[in-house]
């Protein structure tokens, strides 16, 4: 059935996700495997022969970089009946970096710097392989939904070559990210790409691109021309090295500039970010010695204390992204998202109800710090908790909601972020229980075979477990589970989640729509 006039074999339109310029993003379903993917149809009609080689230009480009971790991969391509192109998508629930700083504020330095790594290691593949992306800015860096950022849009790629004509316009740029040179008609470069994303990085940090004004006003071009003129602006709470690269990476002069995105990406992998970030003027610079690795080990899921948070300069959820390993000039970025886990408290923290007498309420008290132990600590109960109604599972409601961000799957091997509830979230847990002591594993590919494992975590425990107030919107939920992580495991830790996740507009739902029991 056709939705909003396009119809595609193969898949189910389920929604708009965003709407822009030149093309609509649909939210859509690939039915022969059954994944939800993001369906981009140009609004423009491939009625020449120029308009079909710059689609193919598109085509070609995208699918050369989808296999770098940092790329939004690219499915399937085509045109559809009425000649319009369309390109599937990997599906990114957290949306853009964009929508982030204007909800949330700026990143913390660390994460910036981590994805500026990681990006500027996307861009310099690109351009090994003859692509420019020339469009780099918040909005097309995407969050997928295990809270890792790839680079989008690729649609404004141009493939340079002596004997190509590049017809990427200045009306296809966005004026706040764009180099200097390219309001000068000047032919796009690799060096322009390393502008745009060194803007990139300082809009991440500050929360507005450099020369913006404070109070957030718009810029006629001709002012946006002239301020491009004006000396670097120096970040007040940013490492001294940092803001080095950034100044020579955002050179307006282009021939000054750092030349490639590769060189871009050592050097703020070089940035000891880990240093005391003391306003610039209070003591040397950080050393730029490379460090083999920039970013903590995964923590386990056990409540540290309450004061206890990923990233002490702010309070806001942060999604920390890259774990990277240096050596000379090659670096291999890969995903790891750090846990944090809320610092869990109630009475009614097992299922065992306290009474007036003195010696029930011991028991009670001893049953919950049992059952805590049991589950790393974590309050639970089976007090209105379907989890519990499983037969020899062992499944429990915990007493305190748990979401999280989200969820990595590395061959098996899982890492999750925790998010407060209160705030867009993509999972929330339904059910605890204990691994089956005939599947005693941390590998979530094996444990989500087991029978028992099946039971607890299937839709029908996760439809139970919702509440009347929950996020009523949802079409769909689906569901997954969270095993011990690596280092969980190695201290003992032998219980699994059950999470789900709802189909929404934009990936994420706010609040809690779970009974926590009790």
């Amino acid at each position: 059935m056709a939705y909003d006039g396009v119809d595609l074999d193969g898949y189910t339109i389920e929604g708009v996700l965003g709407r822009g310029g030149f093309a609509t993003v649909y939210r859509a379903r690939q039915l022969a495997v059954g994944r939800e993917v993001a369906l981009k149809v140009d609004g423009r009609v491939l009625d020449t022969p120029r308009d079909r080689q710059r689609f193919m230009r598109e085509v070609t480009a995208a699918g050369q970089l989808s296999g770098h971790p940092h790329v939004v991969p690219v499915y399937d391509a085509g045109v559809l009946a009425d000649n319009r192109p369309y390109m599937v998508l990997e599906l990114c629930p957290g949306g853009s970096l964009g929508e982030r700083i204007r909800r949330e504020g700026p990143l913390s330095v660390k994460e910036a710097r981590d994805i500026g790594v990681g990006i500027a290691d996307a861009v310099a593949a690109a351009h090994a392989a003859g692509v420019l992306h020339r469009d780099i800015k918040p909005g097309n860096i995407l969050v997928n939904r295990y809270g890792g950022v790839a680079l989008a849009d690729f649609g404004l790629a141009a493939m340079p070559r002596p004997d190509r004509e590049l017809s990427v316009t200045r009306e296809a740029l966005t004026p706040a990210y764009a180099p200097p040179e390219a309001f000068h008609r000047a032919d796009p470069t690799p060096a322009a790409d390393v502008y745009s994303l060194a803007a990139t990085l300082y809009a991440l940090l500050l929360g507005r691109p450099p020369h913006h004004p404070e109070d957030g006003g718009q810029l006629s071009l001709a002012e946006l021309i002239v301020r491009h003129t004006w000396p670097y602006p120096e970040l007040p709470t940013v490492p001294t090295a940092l803001n080095q690269v950034l100044r020579h990476a955002l050179a307006a002069d282009p021939t000054l500039r750092l030349s490639d995105a590769g060189a871009l990406r050592d050097a703020l992998a070089a940035v000891d970010v880990d240093a005391d970030e003391r306003p610039i003027g209070f003591g040397p610079a950080p050393s730029m010695n490379v460090r083999p690795e920039a970013a903590p080990p995964a923590t386990a899921l056990p409540a540290p204390p309450a004061a206890t948070t990923v990233n002490s300069t702010k309070t806001r959820r942060t999604w920390l992204i890259a774990a990277l390993a240096v050596v000379a000039v090659s670096v291999t970025v890969t995903v790891t998202v750090v846990v944090n886990q809320r610092g869990q408290s109630g009475d009614s923290a097992s299922g065992t109800k306290s009474t007036p007498s003195s010696d029930s309420s011991a028991t009670s008290a001893s049953s919950a710090d049992k059952a805590n132990a049991a589950f790393g600590g974590v309050a639970t109960t089976t007090d209105n908790c379907p989890a519990a109604s499983v037969p020899d599972v062992g499944g429990r409601c915990v007493t305190t909601p748990e979401c999280w961000s989200g969820i990595t799957d590395i061959s098996g091997n899982v890492t999750v972020s925790a998010a407060d509830c209160h705030t867009k979230h993509v999972w929330e847990t339904f059910a605890i229980a204990p691994l089956p002591s005939d599947g005693m594993t941390n590998n979530a590919r094996d444990l989500i075979r087991h029978p028992d494992v099946k039971a607890l975590c299937s839709q029908r425990i996760m439809a139970k477990s919702r509440t009347a107030a929950g996020t009523a919107a949802a079409a769909e939920w689906n569901v997954d589970i969270i095993p011990p992580s690596t280092t969980q495991w190695a201290d003992g830790l032998r219980v699994f989640r059950c999470v789900a996740a709802a189909t929404t507009d934009d990936g994420e739902i706010t609040g809690n729509n779970f009974r926590s029991g009790g």
